[in-house]
């Protein structure tokens, strides 16, 4: 994979695709959905409560870095991502979503305010119905990517090879097939010295040529709890979704120079040139209203946004409590000194 070319830049041709999250199992479990697709435990009790992707796009390859925060624990599990393009896999650095956070974490700016203060599209290759074009081991990760040309083909391997998909989820997989996408099916299994899946999982890092941003959603719609995404998309231009099915904000908007990063930083793979970030937070409450994938475009200006959140400091004409009040103390103490003073020579 060459270093990384792209992931979120917005000439965007992106068509990642993060989706479904399926069973592994012996045994069905009900099925959890994240923005990325459906999460199934093998046993226990786990649901995805949040997810984090970093996309970059340079105009004609798209990354997908992409985290699922787990709630509750599972001793393995496995999810399946759609993606329109053959793709590469690798892990990601563990704190790369760190690094994301503090770079676009808001602004505080200090005031002072009278007391009191109130408010504040390549096809998958013919032939087999389902082919195996690749298979590799990632820390707690054995993935494999496929080519399909029939969705029914597609669930039988997938269920032959421990992937127990609920018969909702492999129809919801029709679309994917019949647009000729290519899938990367993942198996969890927990990392050395711990028996359980649970918390953030490692990243994965996804590569994959396409002339667009596109992020899978639909079978996001088979979620039965609300679910929350975090979207970065690097790209050459702030970007926008036009489509959405929840409540969403732009939490940050603005240039990041390459210059600007430490030469250890996460994210100096990602940022080779000085490329513009955008934070997308998205709370989906009724998953079952998604429809379609999302399809990002270029804004219409570069416009730069930052979340500024206030620290008020209570005081009186500019000058902050913290400092006239012992500023008052020391003052009363000198006049009353003062007048001690007169009044004992007076006597």
């Amino acid at each position: 994979m060459n270093t990384i070319s792209a992931i979120h830049s917005r000439g965007i041709r992106f068509l990642l695709a993060v989706v479904i999250a399926v069973s592994i199992a012996l045994a069905v479990t009900p099925a959890q959905a994240c923005a990325c697709g459906i999460y199934v435990p093998l046993d226990g009790e786990a649901s995805v409560t949040e997810e984090l992707v970093l996309i970059r796009w340079d105009g004609q390859t798209e990354d997908i870095v992409m985290t699922l925060g787990v709630l509750g624990s599972s001793s393995e599990a496995a999810v399946v991502f759609p993606v329109p393009a053959r793709a590469e896999v690798q892990l990601a650095d563990a704190e790369i979503f760190d690094a994301l956070q503090e770079l676009t974490k808001p602004i505080i700016e200090k005031q002072i305010a009278l007391f009191p203060m109130v408010g504040g599209t390549d096809g998958a290759p013919g032939g087999a119905a389902v082919t195996l074009l690749e298979r590799q081991t990632l820390g707690p990760f054995d993935v494999s990517t496929l080519a399909a040309t029939d969705a029914d083909a597609l669930g039988n391997w997938l269920a032959e090879n421990g992937y127990n998909l609920a018969p909702e989820v492999a129809a919801a997989l029709e679309p994917y097939v019949q647009q000729n996408w290519y899938y990367v099916a993942v198996r969890l299994s927990p990392g050395a010295g711990s028996d359980e899946l649970t918390g953030e999982l490692d990243p994965l890092w996804i590569t994959f040529d396409y002339d667009k941003i596109v992020y899978p959603m639909r079978l996001s719609a088979l979620a039965r709890d609300s679910l929350t995404v975090f979207m970065y998309v690097l790209a050459d231009h702030r970007v926008q979704k036009p489509m959405s099915f929840g409540y969403e904000n732009v939490q940050y908007a603005d240039w990041v120079d390459p210059a600007s990063l430490a030469s250890d930083s996460p994210l100096a793979s990602f940022v080779t040139k000085k490329m513009f970030l955008t934070k997308i937070v998205e709370q989906i409450y009724q998953p079952e209203t998604i429809t379609d994938d999302y399809v990002f475009e270029f804004a219409a200006s570069d416009e730069t946004y930052h979340i500024v959140r206030y620290e008020y400091v209570y005081g009186v004409a500019g000058i902050p409590f913290s400092i006239l009040i012992p500023c008052g103390l020391i003052l009363l103490l000198v006049i009353g000194g003062a007048w001690a003073v007169g009044r004992f020579k007076k006597k």
